[in-house]
């Protein structure tokens, strides 16, 4: 996924957060203390895999192996079951994930196993990850953008049977301890099962990496769930119609990281306002810019989100574009959503939406980014317009998240 944008931009504080929900929506139910998650994964410490070499279809274990990109590249793209004194965070042991140096862009090996999940249930996905080439200590300064040395670990849970939406975390590791990581979501397709999974993606900066993975399950957690009253679009100024031509202002931000070479703009097309981006074919592997708005959001309420996008530089030789999209979860440093949209094949307007039943109530994040990594070392223009975020739409049976809005 590559995001890289933890603690960037400007956070509403949990007052203003709450303040926003009880202008807007009424509480309906009383709080009930949160539980224990209880396992729901065959043999979460991999006690039970045979040591060696995982095959792509685990059969009896349970778990899935991925390998994703060039057929070049899948035979180096490895999962091997470790069993080796000092390895294993508990137990005797754990699971080693590694790619070449070679591996570049959407390419990486990816663990995990389908569940089936029950509507208006939350639940909690958690996993200990290694990087055993790592320092004792991580670098000082070290972070998503910096170049330091690292191993990306991307934790997921993908629905709609492995092909849906998306809820989960990139952490980059900076030195080789223990780390946990997780992660609470909700079901948005009921009756399909739920991908959830840990991917070693490559580095911007090429090199091999390998992490060691264990103790990695999910389970049920019952958490207070309320009821979101507001009908209406619950962003400001969601039609940018009361921006001004040239630079983004409040309620919206825009900001870039690592390099300035991706421009955010407010311009006017037949009398309609839209925020246009654009970037260079030399930009950077670090290089991105986001435009977002922050919201305050009810735990439990389910929420249907929409955008109109729009490849100006539409070419049909080229590449698709990949815009990231999605709602963020700045506490937890969750994301939620397409998360990685591949804009469809034309240069004309097309609305993207997707659905979401937030884990935790108060403030999120909206947002549209650009990044240089992942668009294949061409130019993308892009028009965003009418982002609309609003409680209680179903989406119909076998309806897609990004069919368009006709």
């Amino acid at each position: 996924m590559r995001m890289g944008w933890d603690r960037f931009g400007k956070r509403v504080s949990s007052g203003v957060a709450l303040m926003i929900i009880a202008a807007g929506s009424a509480v309906a139910a009383e709080a009930v203390a949160p539980s224990e998650p209880s396992g729901l994964f065959f043999d979460p410490g991999f006690e039970r895999s045979v040591t060696g070499a995982m095959e792509e279809t685990a059969g009896q274990s349970g778990w899935e192996i991925q390998k994703t990109g060039r057929d070049s590249i899948k035979e180096s793209l490895t999962v091997m079951t470790l069993d080796e004194p000092g390895t294993a965070y508990s137990g005797r042991k754990c699971l080693a994930l590694s790619i070449p140096r070679q591996t570049s862009g959407f390419e990486f090996v990816t663990v995990g196993q389908r569940v089936m999940l029950k509507e208006d249930q939350e639940y909690e996905a958690t996993v200990w990850v290694r990087w055993p080439d790592g320092p004792d200590v991580a670098p000082e300064g070290a972070d998503a953008v910096s170049g330091a040395p690292s191993a990306i670990v991307s934790f997921w849970a993908r629905h709609r049977d492995g092909n849906g939406q998306f809820a989960g975390r990139d952490v980059w590791l900076f030195d080789n301890q223990w780390t946990k990581i997780t992660i609470r979501f909700r079901e948005t397709d009921p009756g399909q099962s739920t991908l959830i999974y840990v991917s070693l993606l490559p580095n911007q900066t090429p090199v091999d990496s390998t992490i060691w993975v264990d103790d990695f399950d999910v389970g049920e957690v019952s958490d207070p769930v309320h009821i979101e009253r507001r009908t209406s679009n619950i962003l400001q100024d969601g039609d940018f119609s009361a921006q001004s031509n040239g630079v983004i202002s409040i309620p919206w931000y825009y900001k870039t990281m690592g390099g300035t070479s991706i421009v955010g703009r407010v311009a006017t097309e037949d009398q309609n306002n839209v925020v246009k981006m654009s970037m260079p074919p030399e930009t950077g592997n670090y290089e991105s810019a986001q435009l977002w708005q922050h919201i305050g959001l009810v735990e439990g309420a389910r929420y249907e989100i929409s955008c109109r996008m729009r490849w100006d530089n539409f070419s049909a030789d080229a590449p698709a574009p990949i815009v990231n999209y999605g709602i963020y979860h700045e506490e937890s440093r969750t994301w939620y959503g397409p998360v990685d949209q591949v804009l469809e094949r034309t240069g004309e307007w097309r609305v993207y939406r997707f659905a979401h039943v937030p884990p935790v109530g108060g403030p999120w994040k909206i947002y549209v980014q650009l990044n240089g990594w992942g668009n294949f070392e061409k130019g993308v223009a892009i028009s965003v317009d009418d982002i609309i975020c609003r409680a209680g739409v179903q989406l119909e049976d076998g309806q897609e998240e990004s069919e368009r809005l006709k």
